[in-house]
């Protein structure tokens, strides 16, 4: 008897999901690897501990509840993984969504799964120029995705798991090798990757690309934090952020405001007031800036 797993990428894509008739079990992955620090032993001892301690701080989880959400259920997957003749992921184009993948590609690849591996992965469906996303489409549509699904084999478990422990590493720069040499089968990858690079801060202005934005809006006359974010989330091409990553990031900016809770931003926002003692997978924000003339990643040098 055979059995297939999807691993969606969200409830939403779930609750589409259950609609269109497509058989197998599911199994909903709710990590934000493309926020915080991530270990390179995915799914390790190390990993989970690193990922509950962040977790729990970054979105005010209880103890106990990312182990009990999280890290007790995809035990539990591994433990069941020989019991499904296929495993379909499902994902999007941006970059919450890229960073998931290709950590579940590398854990596939470092489990040696034996059975099919095949991958669903949406952005351009028409022409339109518009990206979409799982959750935007009916589901009588999963259907036809699921049929034209890629099958995944070596070379795009051992591209994705070289990618991941790059991710993982202290040298973000090193992943401009997979923007410059992209893979067909994983074609959003590069524009993930550079929406990721833009994170850091700029060298010319000290503010992040995400920074900036708030900035402008901000400038521009906006003074409701909740309308604000939301700007953020229409203003998004390639994050795929949810509001409460917007939410935390303008929380760190705090120190900038004249008046936080008005949102009154002095003339000339003084980015040194911000605290980058942070991570993105393995590099520490303080260690790196963006120069957006020669788009490359360049590390900070030393405080004398």
């Amino acid at each position: 008897m055979t059995k297939t797993l999807h691993i969606l990428n969200g409830d939403s894509t779930l609750n589409i999901f259950k609609a269109s008739g497509i058989e197998g079990d599911t199994f909903v992955w709710r990590e934000v690897l493309s926020n915080g620090p991530v270990h390179s032993n995915f799914a390790s001892e190390e990993f989970w501990q690193q990922r509950d301690q962040f977790m729990s701080k970054e979105f005010d989880i209880a103890s106990g509840k990312y182990k009990e959400a999280l890290q007790r259920p995809f035990q539990t997957l591994t433990d069941n993984l020989i019991d499904y003749s296929e495993i379909t992921l499902w994902f999007e184009y941006d970059l919450f969504c890229q960073i998931n993948m290709i950590a579940l590609m590398h854990w596939l690849n470092k489990f040696s799964y034996q059975g099919t591996a095949t991958l669903v992965c949406i952005g351009k469906i028409d022409d339109s120029g518009k990206l979409y996303g799982l959750g935007e489409l009916s589901a009588d549509t999963y259907q036809d995705f699921f049929n034209t699904r890629v099958k995944l084999g070596t070379r795009e478990y051992d591209y994705a798991s070289d990618l991941y422990e790059v991710y993982c590493s202290n040298a973000p720069d090193d992943l401009y090798n997979y923007v410059l040499m992209p893979f067909g089968e994983l074609s959003y990858l590069p524009a993930a990757l550079e929406s990721h690079f833009r994170r850091f801060p700029s060298l010319q202005t000290g503010f992040t690309e995400i920074e900036e934005q708030f900035i402008n809006f901000i400038n521009a006359g906006e003074t409701d934090k909740m309308k604000l974010i939301g700007k953020m989330l229409r203003w998004q091409t390639h994050q795929g952020f949810g509001d409460l990553q917007y939410i935390n990031i303008l929380e760190r900016m705090k120190p900038v405001f004249n008046d936080f809770e008005k949102l009154d931003l002095p003339s000339e926002p003084d980015s040194s007031l911000i605290s980058r003692d942070y991570f993105l997978g393995g590099a520490n924000v303080n260690e790196w800036l963006w120069d957006m003339e020669e788009e490359t990643l360049i590390p900070r040098e030393p405080a004398s």
